[in-house]
């Protein structure tokens, strides 16, 4: 795993003090070894952390005759496969590295090189005989890649600070991005909080040349069906693959650990990997609070392994000091306070190995959200009479505090008139429509007026015909809700120099999730029904039965503690007034109500203190803040 950046400018101006800067700006990402490569229209850094051929794998990596130049970041899983068929075909190799199987590949399929790569992967080409630049992410996600545009100017990195670091980037809010963020924890589509950078869109790549800039969508999941199977052999297939995509994704030379959650994914890559590692190594997180903590589940399946386990417990008083260093690592407000116990815990892990496998994927590929059991009994019952047949599936659910509990259970609204698509998001809302006209100022309001982002959501919606109630509510978290969460596990890890791993997300795991029934996905009321079948018999019957947790965080509590003194003192500073973004009376209102236990604001004053945190990080340069932060 890496650190990229580079420039390309056709009229010549290249600034070489500006690559060197942004490339010591990722060094957290790569601290290993860094190399240049400068010529007349394009300069290119890279900063590495080294994982496969120690010796001999260094960017920024030519071909031959020095015609083609590249800056990547990730692992192909694939490449000594690639690299026998390139070989075939007349290729010379001269290191071990997968860096180089990608510039033969593109010399061999051009742009169709990146169909050819089974791995997590975000790099940047030049090619100096076409004078094109070749961006490219991976499929997923997983990898990230920002960009910048202007003047004929393309500016690159693996991450946003590294393009902060340019003097010629005002750094402005973007307010389409606030409203998104703060509707629902996320930023849709290209574009990022800063307004003048985008992001390339996982299964994209681009390309930049004399007719200009291009980009391209060469993979997306379609849901499409074959051959009905029965349960039993889509159980079996997914227990080979995952066992399959574990064995590639070891691949390394250096030590290689285990994030264990407790959850049945985690868990299950764990035990997949048993006989292709020597020691096991696991990697843990917890809070006192009760029922908060999913190690003893953890700790059962560690034990199974005779893996050295390690842990951290987690506090209120921890938080407080380095969420403003946690911020800066992330580049932007994030999804949700889960961020706090994964920078922990890679924290923890990067003392140990330079690898972790996790278990990131399942719940968006095979169904594991409570959110999902309102689309999919919607198909299992019909869409006529769905109401009164729901209830009487579920019992008298009549009164009032009965169908509160059923909303909590399942997650989603029953009653709303949002669009039945989309109503995971209209849950996730933390900002209804009506409380951002109460908060936002006036100048906010009035640049966002012809901007929606349910709009956004449909615009994905769209895209999805013919699917099943249950498919296009996967297929809406995939493109938008996944992306967000691979983007905090990047930042997160990487920001101790740690490599994390998804086998659960090798695109060809993805593309056989999408051909299984709903009826296999969720049986009965029970969610995530294929990876659960296949773990039976491999780990305990408790890990595999108990309620999913998501790596929950006392967030409520802790606002209610010092975390939420922390939290008055930021929102309520002269710098947040004078920014004249948020009606400060009405900011105060949500403080008060949370501390004295009268409304629970949690998610709203979780979303407006990482806001201020980053333009205090991002906006204000406050050195001094991320200095105090630890």
């Amino acid at each position: 795993m890496c650190g990229i950046c580079g420039i390309h400018d056709p009229n010549g101006n290249i600034d070489d003090n500006l690559i060197r800067k942004m490339s010591d700006i990722l060094t957290h990402r790569g601290p290993d070894d860094e190399g240049f490569h400068i010529e007349e229209k394009v300069g290119l850094g890279f900063k590495r952390l080294s994982i496969i051929d120690l010796e001999l794998g260094n960017q920024p990596m030519a071909n031959e005759d020095e015609s083609i130049w590249i800056v990547y970041n990730g692992e192909i899983y694939n490449f000594q496969v690639l690299k026998e068929e390139l070989v075939g075909k007349g290729h010379q190799f001269r290191t071990k590295s997968d860096t180089e199987v990608i510039i033969h590949g593109y010399e061999e399929w051009g742009e169709d090189v990146v169909q050819k790569l089974n791995g997590m992967f975000a790099f940047v080409l030049w090619d100096a005989k076409n004078e094109n630049v070749f961006l490219a992410r991976d499929r997923l996600g997983i990898k990230p890649l920002y960009y910048r545009l202007y003047d004929d100017r393309l500016i690159f990195a693996s991450e946003i600070k590294a393009l902060v670091a340019d003097e010629n980037l005002e750094k402005k809010v973007n307010p389409e991005a606030l409203v998104d963020y703060l509707t629902f924890q996320n930023v849709f589509g290209t574009k990022t909080f800063f307004k003048d950078i985008e992001k390339l869109l996982p299964g994209h790549y681009a390309v930049k040349d004399n007719e200009g800039f291009r980009t391209v969508e060469y993979w997306d999941l379609d849901f499409k069906k074959g051959t009905p199977e029965d349960e039993e052999y889509y159980v079996e297939k997914y227990r080979e693959m995952l066992k399959r995509s574990v064995k590639m994704e070891l691949i390394s030379d250096v030590p290689v650990g285990f994030h264990l959650s407790g959850g049945i994914d985690s868990c299950s890559v764990a035990v997949a990997a048993m006989g292709g590692v020597d020691k096991f190594r696991t990697f843990s997180g917890s809070f006192p609070e009760e029922g908060f903590d999913e190690t003893p589940f953890a700790n059962q399946v560690a034990e199974s392994l005779d893996a050295e386990r390690h842990k951290v417990s987690l506090s209120s008083d921890q938080v407080t000091g380095m969420l403003a260093k946690m911020v800066y690592h992330l580049d932007e407000p994030r999804v949700g306070p889960g961020s706090i116990p994964q920078y922990y815990v890679a924290q923890l892990a990067s003392q140990h190995v330079k690898v972790v496998l996790t278990g990131h994927g399942g719940d968006e590929l095979f169904a594991g959200y409570p959110s999902y059991l309102y689309p999919h009994l919607r198909e299992v019952i019909g869409m006529k009479g769905f109401g009164h047949q729901l209830m009487s599936v579920l019992g008298d659910l009549r009164s009032r505090s009965a169908i509160e509990g059923w909303k909590r259970t399942v997650g989603l609204p029953i009653y709303t008139t949002f669009n039945r698509d989309l109503k995971r998001y209209a849950r996730e809302a933390v900002f209804s429509p009506r409380e951002l006209r109460r908060l936002l100022a006036p100048w906010v309001l009035r640049s966002t007026r012809s901007y929606s982002t349910r709009r956004v959501l449909e615009r994905v919606r769209e895209r999805y015909k013919g699917l099943t109630p249950l498919e296009k509510v996967q297929y809406l978290d995939i493109k938008t809700y996944l992306p967000s969460l691979l983007d905090n596990e990047d930042r997160l890890s990487m920001a101790f120099s740690l490599e994390s791993r998804v086998p659960i997300l090798d695109h060809e795991i993805a593309e056989f999730s999408s051909t299984i029934p709903s009826k296999y996905k969720i049986d009965g009321l029970t969610l995530k029904n294929v990876p659960r079948k296949a773990a039976k018999g491999l780990i305990p019957d408790d890990v595999i039965n108990h309620k999913k947790m998501g790596f929950p965080v006392p967030l409520a509590s802790w606002l209610r503690d010092g975390l939420g003194d922390y939290a008055k003192e930021i929102l309520t500073s002269e710098a947040a007034k004078g920014r004249g973004i948020f009606d400060v009376q009405y900011v105060k209102l949500l403080l008060d109500e949370h501390s004295l236990g009268i409304v629970d604001h949690s998610e709203k004053i979780w979303c407006l203190l990482n806001f201020e945190l980053w333009n205090r990080v991002f906006i204000d340069g406050d050195t001094d803040l991320l200095r105090q932060s630890s």
